[in-house]
Order: C-alpha cells, then sequence, then structure tokens
C-alpha cells in the first residue's frame, strides 16, 4: 500500500479512527492519515457528512428495489454501501500479475489431473488429496482438449493481511458467481455518489464483458456461427440475477436444462420442433448436478449426456465439469512445490498457511492446535461449515476431533487470515467491517483478463468473522483507475461474425414469454373492469332499485364470472372489488396476475428491459398497501394502470419484432380476446332491453371497461354510430377492425405474431376464427362459439410450442435419433 497522506479533522473519520473494531490494516484511514488512494472519498465523507451519506444508503436501497436486484432462493435485496473502495494503481497491476500467474497455474493443475497427473505420480500433490475429494470427476477423466486453455474464467477471494499484502482465501472456479452483481454495484454507486464518480477517472467495467463475450466465441473453435448459452439451474437459483444479467451483458441466452438436448453425441437447443447446435456452455450448474447420468441422477437442472458430449469435444463447457477439484483448500499446502513444478516459478500470491488432514504430521498439528485455526472441510457441500477453533465449545471441540480423526482426508486447517477493514455507512455513524475481494478473470488470447476492481464485499456486522453473502454481507464497488484499463480487459472488442442468427425460443422462454403478455393483459383488463364496476358501485350503491344499482349487480357479476373470484353474501360491492384488486390468493384477481406476471419475467430476465423493474417494484408496492377507505380504491387502480401502461411501453419501444417479441405480444392479444368476448358475454348478454336505462348503463360501462367509449361518443354524435349503446359496443369490441381493442383486431395481430414465430398453420386458424365473425349471427352464439375457439387456439399453441421434455433422464437412448436442424 501506498504511504498514507495527512488530513485535516473530520468528524466521521475521527469517530471512525477510534472504532474499536478497526482493523490492523485499514481500507480508508492509517492511523491519524488517510490511505492516498482514499484521499478523495475521505473529503467527499467529510463534506457530506452523515445525514447526507443516509441519504445516499437509502437511494441504493431504493435502486436496488427498482432494478429487482436480489442474492438467495427468497431473493433478498441485493444490500450495498454507497461508499466505494478505491485502490492504488500500481497495487492493481501487481494484483493483476499474481492473479494471472495463479490462472495459468490452476489452469495446469487441471490439465493435468485430468491428463497425465503427472503431479500425482511424482507426489508433487499427494493422490489422496486429489483422488478422495468429490470434486475430482473420475468420468471427465481423458476430456483435456490438447493445446486449450481449460479454465475459459475464474473467480478469486482475497483479503488484505496486516502486512498489506494480498493472500488467496479460496478460488471459485466450478460456478464463479458476482461479475453481474458487480457491474450493477457500480451502477448504483455511480448514482448514488454520481458527484465522486464524475470526479475519479475510473477504469471501466464494460470492456471486460466485452473480452469474455469474445473468448467464449472464440472457444467454439471452427464454428463458423457460434452459438453460446448460460446454463442456469433456474429462477429459484441464488444468484439468478446475477446470471440473468450476465448473460445479458455478454449477449448470450439464458438456457435452462429443458431448453438443451443431446443428440448424436451433441448439445442442441430447443427451438418449437427443431433443434440448433450449441458450440459453447458457460454453465452456472455446479458440477455434482451437471449430468445426471454421470453424477446426483435425482437432478433436475442438468443435461444427460454433457460429460460425454465434452469429452467428444463437441461442446466447450467453461468451466469444465471435474474443475470443482480445484476449489480445494488442501492444494493450498502444496501450491508453492506446483507452481515451481509446472511454471518454474514461485507463487505472486500467497495463501494461508494450510495443513491437510490427510497427512499424519499436518493432522497432528491441527490437532494440537485446534484452537488457533479455522477448520474447514475440503469440499464445499454445505454439510459441514468453517469453523473456528478458538470460538468452539468444550463439547464442539471433542466433536469436530472426532470427526477430523474418523476421515481425516475430509479436512484441513488454516491459519486465520485477520482481513483488513473498510467503512460501513450505519446510522450511527461509519463501521469498520471485514473486507474481502473477489477477482474476476477471463482467457483470452493474449492471456487472463480481469474485472478492474471486481467485487468488493464486507462482513454484515463488525463481530461477523466470515464475510459471505449468505449471511448478509454488503457489496462495495471497487475503484481501479482508468490509467490501467489497458491491462484490465476494457481494450477488449467484440468479434464480429459473418452471419446474423435470429436467437432461438426455446419452448420454457416461448411459453414464459407468452404467459408474461396473457398475465399483463388480464391484469390490464381487469383493473379496468374493477374501476369501472366501482364507479358505478359509488354511484349507485346506496340507490337500491333504481337502473344504476341494477346495471352494478350486472357487473359485479360480470366481474365474478370473467375472474373466478366468487363474492360472499354478505360483502359490500366496493370490498369485493377491493378484495378481487389486492388478494394475491385470489386467482384471476389483479395482485395474484401481476405477482405471476413478475415470476415469470424472473425466468427470462436475460430479455427484459433493465426499465421493467422500477415498474414492477410500483406496482408491487402499490398492491402491497390496502386503501384506509372505499375512497382510495380508484386512485389505487389508478396506479397499477400507469404502470402497466409504463411495462407495455417499454416492452413495445425495446424488444427487436423477432420470435421472442412474437410470442410475448401473441399472449396479450390472445388474452385480450378472451377477456373481450367474456365481457361481452357476462354483461351485455344479461340485459334484457338495450334502450332501457339499465342497459344504457351497462353498455357504457363495458366500452369504457373497453377503452372505447370515447370512439363511442364521437360516432354518435356524428350520427355514424349505431343506434343503442349495447350495438355499438358489439361493433366496437367484436367486429372493428380498426379498433386495437377489438376481437377482430387482436385475431388480426395474433395471426401476424403466430406467422413471425414460424407458425404459418396457426396463423391460418387465427384467421379461420377471424372469418367468422359476422354481425349477423346471433350474439350469443357468436360469443360462445368464440370463446370456445380461442380456448382451443391458446392449447394448440401450447401443445406445438411449449412442450418440455418428457423425460430428460432417458436421454442416452435419443443418442441415435434423426434431427431436424437448421
Amino acid at each position: 500500500m501506498s504511504v498514507p497522506v495527512a488530513e485535516p479533522s473530520n468528524p466521521l473519520l475521527d469517530a471512525y479512527r477510534r472504532h474499536p473494531g478497526l482493523g490492523r490494516v485499514d481500507e480508508l484511514v492509517a492511523g491519524p492519515e488517510v490511505q492516498p488512494q482514499a484521499q478523495l472519498l475521505a473529503e467527499t465523507i467529510g463534506t457530506l457528512g452523515l445525514p447526507q451519506l443516509l441519504t445516499a444508503r437509502a437511494e441504493a436501497a431504493r435502486q436496488v428495489a427498482d432494478e429487482g436486484i436480489s442474492y438467495g432462493s427468497r431473493r433478498r435485496p441485493w444490500r450495498v454501501d454507497p461508499l466505494p473502495l478505491p485502490l492504488d494503481e500500481a497495487e492493481w497491476t501487481t494484483l493483476e500479475h499474481g492473479l494471472a500467474q495463479r490462472a495459468r497455474l490452476l489452469d495446469a493443475v487441471l490439465a493435468d489431473l485430468y491428463g497425465p497427473r503427472t503431479l500425482l505420480r511424482q507426489r508433487v500433490l499427494p493422490p489422496a488429496a486429489i483422488l478422495s475429494h468429490p470434486g475430482f470427476a473420475r468420468v471427465a477423466d481423458g476430456s483435456v482438449q490438447a493445446g486449450q486453455r481449460q479454465l475459459l474464467t475464474t473467480a478469486t477471494d482475497l483479503g488484505r493481511s496486516p502486512d498489506g499484502t494480498w493472500q488467496v482465501i479460496s478460488d471459485r472456479l466450478g460456478t464463479p458467481a458476482g461479475a453481474g452483481y458487480a457491474m450493477a454495484t457500480r451502477r448504483i454507486v455511480s448514482k448514488v455518489l454520481a458527484g465522486l464518480h464524475r470526479a475519479s477517472d475510473l477504469a471501466r467495467l464494460r470492456g471486460f464483458f466485452v473480452s469474455m463475450t469474445g473468448a467464449l466465441l472464440d472457444a467454439a473453435g471452427s464454428a463458423e456461427v457460434p452459438r453460446v448459452v448460460l446454463l442456469s439451474p433456474g429462477a429459484d437459483s441464488r444468484s439468478s440475477y446475477d446470471q440473468g444479467f450476465l448473460a445479458a451483458l455478454l449477449g448470450f441466452p439464458l438456457a435452462e436444462a429443458d431448453d438443451l438436448v443431446i443428440r448424436q453425441g451433441r448439445v442442441w437447443l430447443r427451438a418449437g420442433d427443431q433443434l440448433e447446435p450449441v458450440d459453447v456452455i458457460l454453465r452456472r450448474v455446479s458440477d455434482d448436478q451437471a449430468d445426471p447420468l454421470e453424477f446426483r441422477s435425482s437432478s433436475e437442472v442438468g443435461l444427460p449426456g454433457l460429460v460425454e458430449a465434452s469429452r467428444l469435444g463437441n461442446v466447450r463447457v467453461a468451466n469444465p465439469i471435474g474443475v470443482e477439484v480445484l476449489d480445494n483448500p488442501a492444494l493450498l499446502a502444496h501450491l508453492p512445490e506446483v507452481c515451481a513444478a509446472l511454471l518454474g516459478e514461485q507463487p505472486l500470491l500467497a495463501s494461508p498457511d494450510t495443513w491437510w488432514c490427510g497427512e499424519p504430521a499436518s493432522a497432528s498439528h491441527v490437532r494440537a492446535h485446534l484452537d488457533e485455526l479455522v477448520i474447514k472441510p475440503v469440499a464445499r457441500t454445505g454439510v459441514a461449515p468453517v469453523r473456528y477453533g478458538w470460538l468452539l465449545s468444550a463439547t464442539e471441540r471433542e466433536e469436530l476431533l472426532a470427526r477430523i480423526t474418523a476421515q481425516p482426508w475430509a479436512w484441513c486447517g488454516q491459519a486465520p487470515v485477520e482481513l483488513s477493514t473498510a467503512p460501513v455507512v450505519t446510522s450511527d455513524g461509519l463501521e469498520p467491517r471485514r473486507f474481502v475481494l473477489r477477482s474476476f478473470g477471463v482467457a483470452t488470447a493474449d492471456g487472463y483478463r480481469f474485472l478492474p476492481g471486481g467485487l468488493g464485499r464486507v462482513a454484515s456486522s463488525t463481530s461477523e468473522l466470515t464475510v459471505s453473502s449468505d449471511l448478509g454481507a454488503l457489496a462495495k464497488d471497487v475503484w481501479v483507475p482508468a490509467s490501467v484499463a489497458e491491462t484490465s480487459a476494457s481494450d477488449g472488442r467484440r468479434p464480429r461474425l459473418t452471419v446474423a442468427r435470429e436467437s432461438a425460443v426455446p419452448p420454457r422462454v416461448a411459453r414464459a414469454l407468452m404467459t408474461i403478455g396473457r398475465t399483463a393483459e388480464r391484469a390490464e383488463s381487469t383493473a379496468r373492469l374493477l374501476k369501472v364496476a366501482d364507479d358505478l358501485a359509488e354511484d349507485f350503491g346506496s340507490r337500491p332499485g333504481s337502473a344504476g344499482a341494477a346495471a352494478t349487480s350486472t357487473l359485479l357479476g360480470a366481474v365474478g364470472r370473467i375472474t373466478g373470484v366468487e363474492r360472499s353474501v354478505a360483502e359490500s360491492g366496493v370490498g369485493y372489488l377491493t378484495r378481487v384488486a389486492l388478494d394475491e390468493t385470489a386467482i384471476g384477481g389483479v395482485h395474484h396476475s401481476v405477482r405471476r406476471l413478475i415470476g415469470e419475467a424472473l425466468s427470462v430476465r436475460d430479455l427484459m428491459s433493465v426499465d421493467l423493474w422500477s415498474v414492477f417494484g410500483r406496482l408491487e408496492q402499490t398492491l402491497a398497501e390496502p386503501p384506509a377507505d372505499s375512497d382510495q380504491l380508484q386512485p389505487l387502480l389508478a396506479d397499477v394502470l400507469e404502470s402497466l401502461l409504463a411495462y407495455a411501453g417499454i416492452m413495445a419501444q425495446s424488444m427487436v419484432r423477432d420470435s421472442s417479441w412474437a410470442f410475448l405480444d401473441a399472449g396479450g392479444r390472445l388474452e385480450r380476446a378472451a377477456h373481450t368476448v367474456k365481457l361481452l358475454a357476462t354483461s351485455l348478454l344479461e340485459v334484457d332491453d338495450p334502450a332501457a336505462p339499465t342497459g344504457e348503463l351497462v353498455a357504457d360501462a363495458v366500452l369504457r371497461a373497453g377503452e372505447s367509449i370515447i370512439t363511442h361518443r364521437r360516432r354518435a354524435a356524428a350520427g355514424t354510430g349505431p343506434a343503442t349503446g349495447l350495438e355499438s359496443a358489439v361493433q366496437l369490441l367484436l367486429h372493428d377492425l380498426s379498433n386495437p381493442r377489438s376481437v377482430a383486431y387482436q385475431l388480426a395481430a395474433l395471426a401476424a405474431d403466430l406467422r413471425l414465430a414460424g407458425d404459418g398453420q396457426l396463423a391460418e386458424q387465427a384467421e379461420a376464427i377471424a372469418s367468422r365473425l359476422s354481425e349477423d349471427a346471433a350474439l350469443a352464439d357468436q360469443l360462445r362459439e368464440l370463446g370456445d375457439a380461442l380456448d382451443g387456439l391458446g392449447r394448440r399453441i401450447a401443445a406445438r410450442h411449449f412442450v418440455r421434455q418428457a423425460t430428460r433422464h432417458a436421454a442416452e437412448a435419443s443418442w441415435s435419433r434423426p434431427l431436424e436442424v437448421r
């Protein structure tokens, strides 16, 4: 670290320096002085003061909510501390060199372990430390492709020791998560501390992702138009946000196992009833889940046959299956000897002193010094957590010793790393927390390149020893000067492809997109209907026996029959409408539709505009707050409609008109047509006399719910419309091809969408339904036939485009099946 700089008195920093949790090395201060790279940060802290820093913290939390950034299977909000952590230029350059050497070393180790195994035969590494490790995949033996980098991506957790040097805490090579979170954190901090960000000349992060895109495309080898997918465990994965955002940054589709299939030893992406070849898989599925034929047979997130396809060289997997043997702390004890044997060098980055208990002398040392060591299982199974020897009770100590004695090869002891601290904004001021840096690297033709700064994380409290997102760690934006950008992958360039290829839409994605379209339209149409019904209930609820009361009763009945939410006998009209709007358990209601809309959008996050998440956040917030009284339902529904219209505008103005758009729009068209048919059938058919006041009120309400009242009034005033409101509603909402709310319009648009999705046959069926629309037919018969036809068309679309694989565990039987390839 550079020489600290004296700093004028600053109350926040003065209190921070006196905090009992301050580390022997702190990333902001050094005694009475400030770290030189943090000079501008310290000045900003003094200028802003605690109130404005707390405002920045709150704004960061708000932006996290707006963008839907989450972590964990329960989608906890990603936690961001607004204060960045600056690194010195020379220090980052040195760190990069050490990380590059480590990546080359581990790449060579992996090639040796699944190749000649010279390290084991010559006892540079103890064979038992490798062969007994759960991450050693015997089925991957011989899968090393000569002349290729084995590690395409890397992630390494580092901590600063009391002497100021960086030490490697662990490697994260199996499914190295976090690069997407690093970019998201940078976006947030650059906004909440915009002045400081503008005043700091920082290395941009985008270049790393461009380099990563190029490296993965290059990994496809001779493929003329390579296809790369990011294999995800699904939307319920702890890091699903990171996966979706990374896929969007790289420009590759996010795929799940059901989207892929193995045929004739190759991986194919399912696109309707066709298959498209996959050349490279960037995976976020762990080794033991990646291939149910070779590992855990119960896995629903893996691809049967992936190991064999990789062994045949028909697909590159980044990182290769079997790499988790390197996420093994037992290797650290022998890394200097391994580095000398493979690279002829000494490690540039140190690791904590480590003793693997599979060696008798090391086991004796661990048992004798248990109270001073960090005890780790050699495999990250989640069953045996890291133990801090000095924190164990007598009973826990004896139990742990017994486990080590029973399975010594499964344990190692490490000297504790006294991590540096970094400041976190709290309501009481700045608080020092233990700091860990995660770096991200990618193998390019010019060597390994690294994300400038990486992702910083600080512990959830001053007393917390473990820095883990699972335990509530906060993210830190790590700043590196722009002058090192050339060595930090900022100069990466995306390769130019000679042929443009439309992105395939797998059945899972097609179903999700169409469901998004349907649920968004369902929420909007239902909200409109509720708004109109509430107007009538407010106006005529206290006037029983009136025409308005009868019209209100008709509309309330229509709400129940359309949504399927029944009204209880004692429930008031407004109370019932409020429940249909806000009860998230009421299937068919507004809140339920919105929740499903957001859930489906999360499953295809890589296709969604980033602007959507703030809209979804407002929607959820609006629907989570019940109105204080009945007068508040109207403004609540107006807010819901405003957000849903914002959603529709964003999607319409941001999605390319390809097959993804086709399925999304088709869902909305089909739902609007079906809703309109139900609305007409459950309201207009209940009217005895269209010309009577009740009939006119019902027709007026239907036209308002169908957003066609203005056109009706203009035509009526000009004398060009039908004689009654009921006839006008039927003409405008059923037959008028120029009205974007009519069934005829929806069917025409649906046919166009189906053609865009490549299904001319179903498009003709949609047109056939439209051709049967007749102004001369009896309304009841026509609406009944339309409802049945739309329902049947929806089922046929699902059967043709959304069929998931019946079983992926019988994949070995499909290797010789004939293909239809495009």
